[in-house]
């Protein structure tokens, strides 16, 4: 259900695998400016958020490219 209306949306499995990376990026850029703010575990714990992001698009990814493929068989 969620599969179709993603497709139907136009967001390609690459697309999410894009997005999967950025969010490690941010979770990195986060985690690199905690340390210069006032609040640095909250700011640590944000970058972890933001970093459990990436599995969650990584999976969207892989059930959009298999959808496509059972589509096709």
């Amino acid at each position: 259900m969620f599969i179709k209306f993603f497709r139907s949306v136009g967001l390609t499995a690459d697309v999410m695998y894009l997005l999967g990376f950025a969010s490690i990026a941010a979770s990195i850029a986060t985690w690199a400016r905690a340390k210069s703010t006032g609040d640095a575990a909250h700011a640590e714990r944000f970058g972890i958020f933001v970093g459990l992001w990436a599995p969650t698009f990584m999976a969207l990814g892989n059930a959009i490219a298999s959808s496509k493929i059972d589509d096709k068989v």
